[in-house]
């Protein structure tokens, strides 16, 4: 399945889950549709994404520039839920799956071709995976 039908999918049931009052499932299904924009940009720029979101999301925080403007978006997609399991009201991860989307892949990485603006990565290493690469670094 492409990142877009995947993308729409986890939004659609990300905001089915809160008309039910269901805020855990959204989150879930939001942070499910943000890995979706998270693997397609690591894929466009060469990386092996990992399958878990929460992976990718780290690995981009690391390897992004620390003034990215993905990085307060990828910093809500890894909070964890408070003591009594709620979420801050001001943080809507169904709105950050959408800002992902928006910085990453429409801003910075064009869906209509390449980027000559896009500094990320850097070097040439662009062919080793997320994976490959915390590997040699542990």
């Amino acid at each position: 399945m492409k990142w877009e039908q995947v993308f729409h999918q986890e939004i659609e049931q990300a905001n089915q889950a809160r008309q039910r009052k269901l805020e855990a499932k959204a989150r879930v299904c939001a942070r499910r549709a943000a890995n979706a924009i998270a693997q397609e940009y690591l894929q466009r720029l060469g990386y092996q994404p990992f399958r878990n979101a929460m992976q990718n999301f780290r690995w981009l925080q690391n390897h992004l520039p620390p003034d990215h403007p993905a990085q307060e978006v990828l910093a809500h997609l890894v909070q964890k839920v408070n003591e009594d399991f709620t979420f801050p009201e001001h943080i809507d991860l169904i709105n950050e799956a959408y800002q992902l989307c928006e910085i990453l892949l429409e801003k910075f990485y064009p869906l209509t071709g390449t980027s000559s603006t896009n500094e990320f990565p850097t070097g040439d290493d662009h062919h080793h995976s997320p994976d490959s690469q915390n590997r040699d670094h542990e």
